[in-house]
């Protein structure tokens, strides 16, 4: 069955926000109560509650605006370029963020998300810039999607809405692993907040060797070679290596004069997205992007998978965003992380807690496959419903 295609422009408004400025807090932040949406928010398809609210005053006297529920939102820039949710609350958003709102007599929302979400491989590699590519409004607007009636949209929808809630089940389980290890952590160590075993506290540049970071300069890519990783490769206990880029050898021995990642490193994002630490398993070579910071723990202090859950406990996560600087290039630099307070309880308990965090990672190993089988799956689907083969 052959559908009409249309560009999103002709059938869709679409805007983005703008972020008040942060030396009016007091009039533009605080006791706010509309939601205000940042790019690094689209973790999952349904946006129902926000991290930070805006004024009234904010609304009216900068370039911010609402956005209605059933929006569709992609993030344009930064370590989470390409992520897309849909809006379930009336809210604002930053400037990282466009808003999708599709004309509902000629659009099912939801039918529209997916179809732009089957796009987003070919949306990134549309966009300009190095490891991180930004992706613009104008390219959002040209985007091509297969319309059929509201019926038939609807009833897409349904199918793979259905499919991807098979993959959401099994991403719950992983998800469930991932916060038994600060589970482990706590009942191990205590709330980092409070200390309670009261274990010597020190400052992430106490316990490593150096922090260094990636080339300033975008590299010249190659087809193959040694993949290059930018921060957007990097989620808190994770390095993902799908959709890479990569360098010549050549190339990358450059590089690794200033970082080269070895195992039992911590890669650390420091751009765009910042404060998720992932430990390098891995003997094979790679290198990095400089919104990612290299750290090389002193293992005579400290062990790696501590370090790493240590990093990734709500209480450093909230220093990293209190050490990040800028707005549309949100930065955590080097001399500023290593401030980055914490405790250190003796090695022995250290490793004792690897040792436990490395049995849960064997789980999630078996439970990996299935996601992949899953998300082969989700991918054939949506391939065929947008060629009117369901």
């Amino acid at each position: 069955m052959q559908y009409q295609v249309k560009r999103i422009g002709d059938f869709c408004r679409t805007g983005s926000g703008s972020t008040p400025s942060r030396n009016q807090i007091e009039r533009y932040y605080e006791g706010g109560h509309i939601p205000w949406v940042k790019s690094g928010e689209l973790r999952e398809d349904l946006i129902a509650s926000t991290e930070e609210h805006v004024t009234d005053a904010a609304l009216h006297e900068t370039s911010i605006k609402l956005v209605p529920a059933g929006a569709i939102l992609i993030a344009m820039y930064g370590a989470t370029v390409g992520r897309l949710a849909i809006l379930g609350i009336e809210a604002t958003t930053n400037q990282a963020v466009c808003h999708i709102v599709p004309a509902p007599e000629l659009a099912d929302a939801r039918y529209l998300y997916h179809a732009v979400s089957a796009q987003v491989p070919a949306i990134i590699a549309m966009g300009v810039g190095g490891a991180q590519p930004n992706i613009s409004q104008a390219i959002i607007k040209e985007l091509k999607v297969p319309l059929p009636s509201l019926p038939e949209q609807r009833r897409t929808t349904a199918i793979l809405d259905q499919a991807d809630a098979l993959r959401a089940k099994r991403r719950e389980a992983l998800a469930e692993l991932d916060q038994l290890t600060q589970s482990i952590f706590i009942e191990m160590f205590g709330d980092p907040v409070t200390n309670p075993k009261g274990w010597k506290t020190s400052t992430l540049g106490d316990v490593i060797h150096s922090a260094s970071d990636g080339p300033h300069v975008s590299p010249a890519y190659s087809e193959s070679g040694i993949p290059f990783l930018s921060a957007r490769h990097v989620r808190p206990g994770e390095i993902s290596w799908h959709d890479m880029k990569y360098l010549t050898r050549e190339d990358a021995e450059i590089q690794w004069k200033k970082c080269k990642p070895c195992r039992g490193d911590i890669l650390y994002t420091k751009g765009g997205t910042t404060g998720f630490a992932a430990v390098v398993r891995t003997d094979e070579e790679f290198a990095v992007w400089v919104h990612i910071a290299l750290l090389k723990p002193n293992h005579e202090l400290i062990d790696s998978i501590w370090l790493e859950a240590m990093l990734n406990t709500q209480f450093c996560y909230r220093q990293s965003q209190y050490l990040t600087h800028g707005i549309a290039n949100r930065d955590l630099g080097l001399k500023r992380m290593v401030r980055i307070l914490m405790y250190h309880p003796p090695l022995d308990l250290q490793r004792e807690f690897a040792i436990r965090i490395n049995q849960l990672l064997q789980q999630k190993q078996l439970h990996q496959p299935a996601l992949t089988e899953f998300d082969n799956f989700f991918s054939s689907l949506q391939h065929r419903a947008f060629r009117g083969e369901l």
